[in-house]
């Protein structure tokens, strides 16, 4: 099988990073601007905005501390400036809430990552539970 383009583990990298430190203006520099954005999760959550992404976030991490992120790319394919992938994230998250236990979240995710300028972006984000 092809190897998997660098820029998919150059930003997914970044992203897990981010999770495990919270960091949502690391996180929300990986998406695309807001005219060509869309992330959208099977719990009925679509933002198509930077600053409805940055609530979206800080809600989660309101709710969650997250010990531990990985991901496996499963597909990928490219079309010029285009680059589609199907991935695996494992989250080890529990709740903030005291004496709560770490539990095992996997999620089934697509992006869409496009070249803007010289960075790669991710301009479309699907997520459900696995």
């Amino acid at each position: 099988m092809e190897s998997q383009p660098e820029a998919i583990t150059t930003l997914f990298d970044q992203q897990a990073d981010n999770y495990q430190q919270r960091y949502i203006d690391g996180m929300l520099a990986h998406y695309a601007p807001d005219a060509e954005l869309l992330f959208w999760s099977s719990e009925n959550v679509s933002c198509t905005t930077q600053h409805a992404l940055r609530v979206w976030y800080e809600s989660l991490f309101d709710q969650f501390e997250i010990d531990s992120v990985q991901y496996r790319v499963e597909s990928f394919w490219t079309s010029g400036q285009i680059i589609g992938c199907c991935s695996i994230w494992q989250f080890e998250t529990r709740m903030k809430k005291e004496g709560s236990s770490l539990e095992l979240q996997s999620l089934r995710a697509t992006h869409i990552l496009k070249k803007i300028g010289n960075e790669w972006k991710i301009v479309h984000l699907h997520a459900s539970p696995q």
